[in-house]
């Protein structure tokens, strides 16, 4: 999501609409979207709490390999079991995600999979991956890990990061940032706080001890992800949604603004303009990597059955689109359990669906020329509005960088709360 937004109170008692990139730009502050990460630990010498795998094997995967592709989602459930909290990924849609041949997002990706089993026990996974896109936009040599799941056993995990690395390592890559499955795009950061209920749709969950797993490893901390929860239910009785909605109306009148909702009839036009404000509306900002016509195609794909039409907002400034906004329903309430949508489970996700309690906002964008005008409060507060007309209590905000210091001011102005943090680790290789 992207706010620039700030509310100020003169003397008159009015709101005023603040540019929060002059007054971050007086503090001093450089990096307005995100800080890249500085002194990351090195690889070597390996940390005293590094263990060595004993009865262990790794198993390479082939990824465009139905059988082994299977093989690489089924290990999953096992070390849930228990866990109230944990929902399986669709099999289907991951089964289609990973495949080489039908994702446009893996098109820039070289993809080392492995498999970890101790005895027949398949005890363990991770990717560790390459972008190309990404290392071409940052100018880097960037590795990546990502899919990562273990056992509850420092010398699984260890080994699975060892062979990950070395393959990164002969490749030239001179760091590595992690968990990332694949792109920052897609899924992106290890759950560290709240553990209390089920991600919300498209956001990671995992076991706590996952952390140490990790950074007894030795890596250590690169940036933290906020997820903001926000209550609609008071609409604009709610005193931040007031102020909210006169700017808005200011906003509105003085550049001559209006927000529709996207029109699924016409989803690939739709999805075209969307995607031209896209890769226009962020900085070069830590993480962050533009994207392929064809690959914003796939993944508007993957969320076409997800969304509902009149939470896809566009602000056009006199027919002209100049900001965007995706916000889905929280389908984890709705979804199996198990991953499975055969036999029943499609019936179950279909009546679910109007059900959600709940949202997510995914994404925000506004064209460069159009910032400090208050555009994004108008999305803000059109999304609130619409999630509470639809039934629903509330939502998440999420991700944002923590430092993204824009981002997270607009959330806490709307009523946020910072209700989870997720966790992105890294490592330099020698």
């Amino acid at each position: 999501m992207v706010c620039f937004i700030r509310l100020e109170q003169d003397g008159s008692k009015a709101y005023r609409i603040s540019t929060m990139t002059e007054s971050a730009k007086q503090n001093g502050q450089q990096h307005l979207f995100g800080k890249p990460p500085e002194s990351l630990p090195a690889w070597l010498p390996a940390p005293p709490e590094r263990k060595s795998a004993s009865g262990l094997r790794l198993d390479q995967i082939d990824l465009g390999n139905h059988l082994q592709r299977n093989r690489f989602l089924k290990m999953v459930p096992p070390l849930y079991a228990g866990d109230e909290n944990f929902i399986n990924p669709l099999w289907l849609e991951r089964m289609m995600f990973l495949n080489p041949k039908r994702n446009a997002s893996l098109a820039n990706l070289e993809i080392h999979a492995l498999l970890a089993y101790r005895g027949t026990a398949c005890v363990g996974r991770v990717t560790a991956h390459i972008d190309h896109a990404y290392n071409r936009y940052h100018q880097s040599k960037t590795g990546w890990f990502g899919f990562f799941e273990s056992e509850n056993d420092a010398s699984t995990a260890h080994a699975l990061f060892d062979e990950g690395i070395r393959w990164l390592k002969e490749r030239g890559m001179s760091e590595v940032f992690g968990p990332n499955n694949f792109t920052t795009n897609h899924q992106f950061g290890l759950l560290i706080e709240n553990f209390s209920r089920p991600a919300c749709v498209e956001m990671t969950y995992n076991p706590p001890y996952y952390q140490e797993l990790i950074t007894s490893y030795g890596f250590a901390k690169a940036k933290d992800l906020h997820a903001y929860w926000i209550d609609v239910t008071g609409g604009l009785d709610n005193p931040l949604f007031q102020r909210f909605d006169r700017v808005s109306q200011k906003v509105k009148d003085r550049y001559k603004l209006k927000v529709r909702h996207v029109d699924l009839r016409r989803f690939d036009e739709e999805v075209a303009v969307i995607f031209r404000i896209y890769n226009d509306s962020w900085e070069k900002n830590w993480g962050f990597v533009p994207v392929s016509e064809r690959e914003f195609a796939s993944i508007a794909s993957d969320f076409k059955h997800l969304v509902i039409d009149r939470l896809v907002l566009i602000v056009e400034q006199e027919g002209k689109p100049v900001g965007f906004s995706l916000t889905v329903p929280d389908l984890n309430e709705v979804l199996p359990r198990d991953g499975k949508l055969l036999p029943l489970g499609w019936l179950k996700l279909l009546r679910g669906m109007k059900k959600t309690k709940n949202a997510r906002l995914i994404t925000l964008g506004v064209l460069p020329a159009y910032r400090k005008r208050g555009v994004e409060a108008i999305l803000c507060l059109e999304t609130a509005l619409r999630t509470k007309r639809l039934g629903m209590k509330g939502g998440e905000i999420s991700w944002t960088l923590e430092d993204n210091h824009l981002i997270n001011s607009a959330a806490e102005a709307m009523g946020g709360k910072l209700d989870r943090k997720y966790r992105v680790f890294g490592m330099t290789i020698n």
